[in-house]
């Protein structure tokens, strides 16, 4: 049973009530990333967020329904046909905080990709001249155009009507855990930005718990990265060890370096199950190493490239929603691996 609405709780207590984590152990993390280290915080945007969505939850009819088309259709198109894709990972001043824009910045570009239905990129709209949102799910591409964003349907960057177009900036917010190949998407978003200013905006959800969803549930991706998570029984899983982990062992060799990082909660909106939905996200701004080369992709690769199935709604497993009402930001809504 959900918790009643307190709409007099401080930012304090809804951050331990729901487990959002903002801190880090910094000692933990390599000593590059100790200085690219960036604190935020619960503000005013991210409780104004939380409060709604606990005072509007989804109902069981509408999660019923949507249950429903998920047997047709994957849980993307479904949220984009009901519009039950709301969730929040930085608010406007985050966004600014961490990509070190200055107040009248503006004349920016950036390409978000795998936008969802825009309510995360609306955020960030303030900051940029123009914004170009992508999205695999036709639903959802109708409800970015619905929010005015300039919407390109697309699976394969590569492949796309933007293919040659490069961008001041490129997002991708919790969308590497829900691709078959994610090295070629890292690759593909550092092929987008305008070299060597550009720079890429990463959130991940850690500990890494990679599934692909489609039509009837998930299945693992065809391609694994090494970094600990929820589906390989390792012990150093911590938010530090994994970040540390993904840096080490898949960022930097694929020529970025890490100019921001901050440690986030990622939240969805609540149902009549639970007021609010969490997973611990890392956002990363990178830019390309000087010596950073275009690799050549692999065929097998580059024919699913870039598969930019959403972000994963923070609401994916039904046993998680029979756990604790206090969010652990470590095992909810992690989709099985195997």
């Amino acid at each position: 049973m959900r918790k009643r609405v307190d709409l007099k709780e401080s930012r304090s207590e809804l951050r331990r009530r729901f487990g959002l984590q903002y801190n880090v152990r910094k000692y933990r993390l390599l000593p590059r990333l100790q200085k690219a280290f960036v604190q935020l915080n619960l503000d005013q945007d991210t409780q104004k967020f939380i409060i709604y969505s606990m005072k509007n939850p989804y109902s069981a009819w509408w999660c019923w329904i949507r249950g429903s088309l998920m047997r047709y259709t994957s849980r993307y198109t479904a949220d984009g046909i009901l519009n039950m894709s709301r969730m929040h990972v930085l608010s406007t001043s985050q966004w600014r905080t961490i990509l070190k824009l200055a107040i009248d910045e503006d004349t920016k570009t950036l390409l978000d990709v795998g936008a969802g239905d825009g309510f995360v990129t609306q955020s960030a709209q303030p900051l940029f001249s123009q914004i170009t949102a992508t999205e695999s799910s036709l639903a959802l591409s109708w409800r970015l155009r619905a929010k005015g964003f300039r919407a390109v349907c697309t699976e394969d960057l590569k492949s796309s009507s933007i293919s040659g177009e490069k961008f001041d900036f490129v997002s991708c917010l919790n969308v590497l855990d829900r691709v078959d190949y994610p090295i070629q998407l890292l690759r593909d978003l550092k092929s987008s930005i305008k070299q060597p200013e550009g720079k890429v905006v990463l959130a991940v959800v850690l500990p890494f718990c990679p599934a692909v969803m489609g039509a009837g549930g998930s299945r693992p991706p065809k391609e694994r990265l090494p970094v600990p998570g929820c589906c390989d029984g390792s012990k150093n899983n911590s938010w530090e060890d994994c970040v540390n982990a993904l840096v080490e062992r898949v960022l930097e060799p694929e020529g970025f370096q890490v100019e921001a990082v901050s440690r986030v909660p990622y939240l969805s909106h609540g149902d009549n199950r639970r007021g609010l939905y969490s997973l611990d996200d890392a956002v990363l701004v990178l830019s390309p190493t000087a010596d950073a080369k275009d690799v050549v992709p692999n065929k097998s690769r580059e024919d699913s490239a870039s598969s930019q199935t959403k972000r994963s709604d923070g609401k994916k497993d039904s046993a998680a929603r029979e756990s604790s009402d206090k969010t652990s930001s470590q095992s909810l809504f992690c989709e099985p691996c195997d």
